[in-house]
């Protein structure tokens, strides 16, 4: 899932790692995040080779969608899972909606380290920004190979940057300017390790996979201005740690340091350069 990063508390992570986390903020994913990540599913989508009607696709960590949904558009019958009901039951209505449940396509609730689903029943797993945020991104990754096919191809996606992309950076560059003070936590484990391409291949292919090609593809965050950003910084980072944890006053001075920022290189819209490695590996 989870397209804009989320930087990790004082609990190791755990408010990243709670369904409810992201059940709350379902609706905003969509409208907010999606946009965003859904350059990345289509390259993934690319990468892959492409799917082909008919064929057997486990998207794990799927979120609201937007690798689910291409890939059932292009006629393959997909399988979407996430550990937080409020997305998966969102995604499921999109599903009926566009009447591809009645192709074969739905969407479940299963934790993506201990997928409630045989061996070799899929022909492409794909984990877009979902498994890095695993507790244990080993276990999801060794899950993608296990319930894929001979030959079957697992796709992942992972951001360069440890701390995520599109928003995310703003705030912690943001939150270290005003409050220098403060320690920052260590990030998800899976986030810090597999922006190295390196690491990423490593992973995958410890996971039970073959033949990996990472590829560094680019991507852009924009925003209207950042008054906007300003303005929806409640929705655009109240999945974040940092954010939850200050105090209202905080969150303000905050929220304005954030507009100055990103208002040193002039008006109009913000635009940051968000690049993400790929990984395709066979099984």
């Amino acid at each position: 899932h989870k397209g804009s990063g989320a930087v990790a508390d004082a609990e190791a992570g755990s408010f990243v790692h709670r369904p409810d986390t992201w059940d709350s903020m379902a609706a905003d994913y969509e409208a907010l995040a999606e946009p965003f990540t859904r350059q990345y599913a289509q390259r993934a989508l690319e990468l892959a080779g492409n799917v082909r009607p008919g064929e057997r696709v486990l998207d794990v960590a799927a979120g609201t969608g937007a690798l689910t949904l291409a890939a059932a558009r292009a006629g393959a019958r997909v399988l979407a899972t996430d550990f937080a009901p409020g997305m998966v039951a969102l995604l499921a209505n999109r599903l009926r909606t566009g009447g591809f449940d009645r192709a074969g396509c739905e969407a479940r609730v299963m934790d993506g380290q201990a997928l409630d689903l045989p061996d070799g029943g899929f022909d492409v797993a794909f984990s877009i920004f979902g498994v890095m945020l695993f507790p244990d991104h080993r276990k999801g990754l060794a899950e993608l190979a296990r319930v894929l096919r001979p030959g079957g191809r697992a796709v992942v996606a992972v951001w360069t940057r440890e701390e995520g992309a599109g928003p995310a950076p703003i705030l912690l560059a943001a939150f270290r300017a005003l409050f220098p003070a403060r320690a920052v936590p260590p990030f998800p484990p899976g986030m810090a390790r597999l922006k190295h391409s390196e690491q990423l291949a490593e992973d995958m292919r410890t996971a039970g996979m073959r033949d990996i090609r990472v590829t560094t593809v680019g991507g852009v965050w924009t925003a209207p201005s950042a008054e906007w950003v300003a303005r929806n910084a409640d929705r655009l980072y109240r999945h974040s740690p940092l954010y939850a944890a200050l105090d209202e006053e905080d969150r303000r001075r905050l929220r304005e340091a954030i507009r100055e920022r990103l208002s040193g290189g002039g008006g109009g819209e913000v635009r940051i350069e968000a690049p993400a490695h790929v990984g395709v590996g066979y099984r």
